[in-house]
C-alpha cells in the first residue's frame, strides 16, 4: 500500500498513463552520451509529455508547451521567450 507522501510526489495522474514515468525518464536520462544539463531537460519533457491531458487543472497544450520548452533548452541552454 502506497503512503500519502509517495501520491504527492508522484501524482494519480502519471497512473493513469500506463507507464511507470519515473522508470522511463531514468533509462533515458541515464544515458552516458546524454550531458548531464541536458538529460534533466529532456527528463522533465518526457514527464509533460507522459502526463499531458491527464492532470486535473492543467490543459494538456500547456504540458505540451513545457515540454518543448524543455527540449529547447536541452538543445540551446536557453528558454523560449513566447510558447
Amino acid at each position: 500500500m502506497k503512503n500519502k507522501v509517495y501520491n504527492k510526489v508522484k501524482g494519480e495522474h502519471y497512473d493513469k498513463s500506463g507507464i511507470e514515468a519515473i522508470k522511463l525518464i531514468e533509462s533515458v536520462v541515464s544515458r552516458e552520451k546524454l550531458p548531464r544539463k541536458a538529460a534533466y531537460c529532456v527528463g522533465n519533457a518526457i514527464k509533460y509529455l507522459l502526463r499531458a491531458g491527464l492532470k486535473e487543472g492543467e490543459s494538456w497544450e500547456d504540458d505540451v508547451a513545457k515540454a518543448e520548452n524543455y527540449l529547447h533548452r536541452s538543445r540551446t541552454g536557453e528558454w523560449i521567450d513566447k510558447i
